[in-house]
């Protein structure tokens, strides 16, 4: 096996719009730069049997930019387009990068897939004889499972101030797993030279009432492991869309470094059982399909043009989650484009019998955990937010529910049976 590993700061130069919340104004500065990280393995002896994984501190890329930083890479290093992972680490204090809820940074995005593509290029000219290994383990107290069920009968979301004793119970369980990959010399030294690590979280300590950049606890938690191991640290989420971090809870700076300690300690915890070795085995493959755009109901066009006429189109700041100002302007985005078919693409890339598979967007954590449970690979772990966002995947029994990402959700209800169908369907074929 051959591995090479490279990292790029992706911090901005100025002040620029961020992601993840609704914000009344651009950055006002800088607490901790962002990076770009990237991984190319190989166990072959051309590039067309490498693969690559990209790690960026932002809150989601576009499919588009994806597609150009795939085509790019290919064209600079031979490794395949269909073999490249480009993930983002759904950073809620980052550059704006696709403009979910506030302008995007056009000036910024502009070149950054050129500079992706030659982080990767970088990444590749530096591989060298490796030893790799995969492991597993757990960590369930940084995230929540957000969905929660009112008395009422309504589903309020953990970040909303509901009195505790109005809150029957959460509507479904967290995904604890961590899953590491390990990389080390070969030869006698046997020194660190990497970590990829995924957990299923959001990365929101810092709320929208935020102005400064940060890459927020999973960058933090990498620091830490590349502080006490040398080489370079990555994380890649996971199927995220039902967990989050307590919303009511250590909203600050402490609480990033709490947060980012515990899960530091969590893959220190998991790569230690790991036994990296020289010729483990790479796989991987790739599936496209599509998935049936959201309807929007006559009720809901209705309702989005009356809340329009009262607000103009303005959308006010908001510290978490989104208010009926956008859903209106959402719903009438999503009628316009309601009977196109919406794009899906994933990418499996297997270490031995370790499965990393790709995702566009926002599973429910319901979802991804099925996938794990009936994969045919010993461990299998969902890569969130990578190649492009679709947005949320509910379950049809969540839409049934109701609540924030059920409402703003861009596919019907069958895309939870055809995704899992999907993604069991590449696992089987990487497996073979």
């Amino acid at each position: 096996m051959k591995a090479g590993l490279a990292r790029m700061d992706i911090t901005p130069a100025c002040s620029v719009w961020m992601d993840g919340m609704i914000r009344s104004h651009r950055s006002t500065g800088v607490h901790d730069p962002i990076f770009a990280k990237a991984l190319v393995l190989s166990s072959g002896v051309q590039m067309s049997d490498a693969c690559a994984i990209v790690s960026l501190d932002v809150c989601s890329l576009s499919s588009s930019d994806c597609r150009k930083i795939r085509t790019m890479t290919e064209k600079l290093t031979g490794i395949p387009y269909d073999r490249i992972i480009v993930a983002a680490t759904h950073n809620h204090s980052g550059p704006a990068t696709v403009g979910h809820l506030n302008p995007r940074e056009d000036a910024y995005t502009k070149d950054l897939p050129k500079k992706i593509a030659s982080l990767i290029k970088k990444a590749a000219g530096a591989m060298a004889p490796a030893a790799v290994g995969c492991g597993s383990g757990q960590e369930d107290t940084i995230s929540h499972y957000r969905r929660l069920l009112a008395d009422d009968g309504h589903v309020v979301m953990n970040w909303e101030p509901w009195p505790a004793e109005r809150i029957v119970r959460a509507l479904g369980v967290i995904d604890p797993d961590v899953g590491v990959i390990k990389i080390v010399a070969s030869g006698a030294s046997a020194q660190l030279l990497g970590l990829l690590f995924n957990h299923a979280g959001h990365p929101n300590v810092m709320s929208g009432d935020n102005y400064l950049i940060t890459p927020d606890y999973p960058g933090r938690a990498e620091a830490l492991l590349e502080e006490e191991y040398g080489g370079t640290a990555m994380f890649v989420n996971g199927a995220q869309g039902t967990m989050d971090i307590d919303g009511l809870k250590d909203r600050d700076w402490a609480g990033v470094e709490r947060v980012a300690c515990t899960l530091a300690e969590a893959v220190k915890q998991t790569a230690q059982s790991i036994i990296p070795c020289v010729q483990a085995r790479l796989r991987a493959g790739s599936y496209q399909y599509t998935v049936p755009a959201r309807k929007i109901s006559d009720k809901e066009k209705a309702w989005a043009q009356e809340i329009l006429k009262k607000t103009g189109g303005a959308l006010q700041p908001v510290a978490d989650g989104v208010g009926d100002d956008y859903k209106a302007a959402l719903y009438l985005q999503l009628l316009k484009v309601q009977h196109q078919a919406i794009p899906v693409e994933q990418v499996c890339i297997a270490v031995d019998d370790y499965a990393f598979i790709s995702f566009p967007g926002e599973l429910f954590t319901e979802i991804g955990m099925r996938i794990k449970a009936e994969s045919p690979f010993r461990h299998t772990y969902i890569l969130g937010l990578a190649n492009g966002h679709v947005g949320y995947i509910p379950t049809r029994r969540a839409i049934g529910e109701g609540g924030y990402a059920v409402e703003t959700r861009k596919t019907d209800d069958s895309a939870e049976d055809i995704v899992t169908a999907q993604s069991l369907a590449l696992l089987r074929s990487v497996h073979g």
